[in-house]
């Protein structure tokens, strides 16, 4: 037992001899440089976390550079002169100003039918043509008897004038001559009455034949070939494209404002560019249940790509001034009550409070601009503003246009 215990003992003295040899002999530090080296590795330590060694004085953004707003050349507008007007929007339908339906005089059967429907027609072409059998045959009677007529007058004007021979001679009586006399005008009458059936013949014979009674475009027709037509039934409808009318209600409140001869310009649907009309009649009363007066609207075309029917929009002037200050609709701020611009002084950007007027929101501003309200206090001609809308910016930040074209003068047409 003994000697298991000095074995296990020489053992460990052993490997603790071969530990102490193998391990590497310790650097041995200059004299005095003892305590200085964790000195300097705090120091190095501190110098790399340190926000100062990271960005230097020289380098770091100020805070007018970091609010700095940079501007496209669009985004401004120079303030200058203008027209604006207070106008009302109108709607309505183009209706044709003549228009008419063509109707049978006589009944009869239709024999020919000249146009359908899209024709363009001049005044005194042949629409319809009826039978004219009927009417011929009347003419012939109506002809006999205004000739037996005649031949009656005749006869009793010779006997008229034998009668008065007599009775210049007394072979007759006054009575007798009387009797004569009557009977001559007796004859006269039916002769006239004769003649004036003839007419009436000859004029239903010609309106057999239907004609238009203006030109313009054939828009329905009522009959076919072979049917029959009675009188006064319409066989067609004839529209004039050349002038048409626009009825549009406006506001009782602004018809004092509406004169007739006014121009408006339109819009129509299918047309392409404005049409300009004017105000040609005003109604003298109010619709039921709207409240609004209708105005009619005359417009004038010199072809015929204006349908009946087509819808037109327009917005009427109700006052206009020229030569006034104005900036875009788009540039006028508004918190409550207080109405303000951003301006541009020098590289700043500055609120400055308006006083506006009259607001014109179809009116066209330079650069496309849609809508310039009138300003009477707060700027002048010349004055650059932020004319677009883009959201709050920060007064008293510095101002800075992106190179491109310069900016466009509001008012400018």
């Amino acid at each position: 037992m003994k000697r298991a215990l000095l074995a296990l003992g020489a053992l460990v003295l052993v490997l603790a001899g071969g530990f102490l040899l193998l391990r590497p002999p310790a650097a041995v530090a200059p004299p005095g440089a003892g305590a200085a080296g964790p000195i300097e590795a705090a120091g190095t330590a501190g110098a790399r976390n340190s926000p100062d060694a990271r960005t230097s004085p020289g380098t770091r953004g100020s805070p007018d550079a970091a609010s700095a707003i940079e501007f496209a050349p669009g985004d401004l507008y120079t303030v200058g002169t203008g027209t604006v007007a207070r106008t009302i929007p109108v709607t309505g339908t183009l209706t044709p100003v003549n228009r008419t339906t063509v109707k049978a005089k006589v009944a009869g059967e239709v024999l020919e039918m000249a146009v359908r429907e899209g024709t363009a027609v001049r005044e005194g072409q042949l629409i319809v043509r009826l039978d004219p059998t009927d009417f011929t045959l009347r003419l012939r009677e109506r002809e006999a008897q205004f000739r037996s007529a005649e031949a009656q007058v005749v006869q009793a004007q010779r006997t008229l004038e034998n009668n008065r021979q007599l009775l210049e001679k007394h072979f007759i009586s006054q009575n007798a001559f009387d009797n004569a006399l009557s009977a001559t005008e007796v004859a006269v009458a039916a002769r006239d009455a004769a003649g004036a059936q003839l007419s009436q013949a000859r004029k239903a014979l010609a309106d057999t034949r239907l004609f238009a009674p203006m030109a313009g475009i054939v828009a329905q027709r009522f009959v076919q070939i072979g049917e029959k037509v009675a009188v006064d039934g319409p066989v067609a409808s004839l529209v004039d494209l050349s002038r048409m009318e626009i009825e549009a209600p406006v506001p009782a409140s602004d018809i004092g404002a509406v004169r007739i001869g006014q121009p408006i310009a339109l819009s129509i649907e299918g047309i392409a560019g404005e049409q300009t009309g004017r105000v040609v009649r005003i109604n003298p009363g109010t619709q039921a249940g709207t409240r609004s007066i209708p105005i009619y609207i005359a417009v004038d075309f010199e072809d015929t790509r204006a349908r009946a029917g087509m819808f037109a929009q327009g917005r009427l002037a109700l006052e206009q001034r020229s030569g006034v200050l104005v900036v875009p609709v788009a540039a006028i701020r508004e918190t409550g009550a207080r109405q303000f611009v951003y301006l541009v002084e020098g590289d700043r950007l500055r609120e400055r409070d308006v006083r506006l007027s009259l607001r014109d929101e179809s009116a066209r501003g330079a650069g496309g601009a849609v809508g310039l309200v009138e300003v009477l206090e707060g700027l002048k001609a010349g004055d650059r503003i932020v004319g677009v809308n883009l959201g709050a910016l920060r007064a008293g930040s510095m101002v800075s246009v992106a190179s491109g074209a310069a900016a466009p003068t509001v008012g400018s047409r």
